[in-house]
């Protein structure tokens, strides 16, 4: 994956200088991600939740379901400026404006040679159409998923074991497949701030 100069701060948020990414992610620097899930309204008002497949390649959490989109806040950058990771990993073009601040979050993440320390900038976007028609960066995105929220929040909570996930799953060839698969706790990234993000984007996307 491509390194990129992110500005780097204190646990309490103060701006100390900038670093490669990284050099953040090997000594444990405090960094800015965006991080932006999509939501959309059926017919039938359920809301369902796209969530994208990582790379196999990525350094952190390879290989599981995470947020629609996300990305680092490049140094010099406005926090909402990582919008552009819609169009960068899914091909989606959306304004800056369609984007909506739930909150920031703070998380820890150690494995390996990774100490990732992260402000995480929590954002929602209503989307029109299908997960199918997503134009998916094969750099950065294994596939992209859609599924119902409301089972999503159970899944989470452990009330469910596996829900089903539909969407499309990038091949070797560079060819993709449309695939139906159900999906488990430990198929998803782990983030802190599942329970309060879910239910913000819950009550955010019937209200539209």
């Amino acid at each position: 994956m491509a390194d990129e100069l992110i500005d780097i701060f204190d646990e309490d948020m103060n701006l100390l200088g900038t670093a490669m990414k990284s050099q953040a992610h090997r000594e444990g620097l405090w960094h800015k991600t965006f991080h932006c899930w999509l939501a959309q309204k059926a017919p039938d008002g359920k809301i369902m939740l796209w969530l994208q497949l990582r790379s196999h390649d990525k350094d952190i959490f390879p290989n599981k379901f995470d947020i629609s989109a996300a990305g680092h806040i490049k140094a010099g950058e406005e926090v909402k400026d990582g919008y552009r990771e819609l169009k960068d990993e899914l091909g989606l073009k959306l304004a800056k404006d369609d984007i909506v601040k739930l909150f920031t979050a703070k998380e820890i993440y150690e494995a390996g040679n990774v100490k990732n320390r992260e402000f995480q900038m929590v954002y929602v976007a209503m989307i029109d159409g299908s997960p199918y028609k997503a134009v998916i960066n094969p750099d950065e995105v294994a596939g992209l998923y859609e599924v119902n929220i409301d089972e999503f929040i159970d899944l989470m909570n452990g009330k469910l074991k596996n829900i089903e996930a539909k969407g499309i799953k990038r091949n070797n060839d560079s060819t993709y497949t449309l695939e139906y698969r159900r999906m488990t706790k430990d198929d998803v990234a782990p983030h802190d701030y599942y329970g309060k993000a879910l239910d913000m984007i819950k009550r955010y996307a019937e209200n539209q």
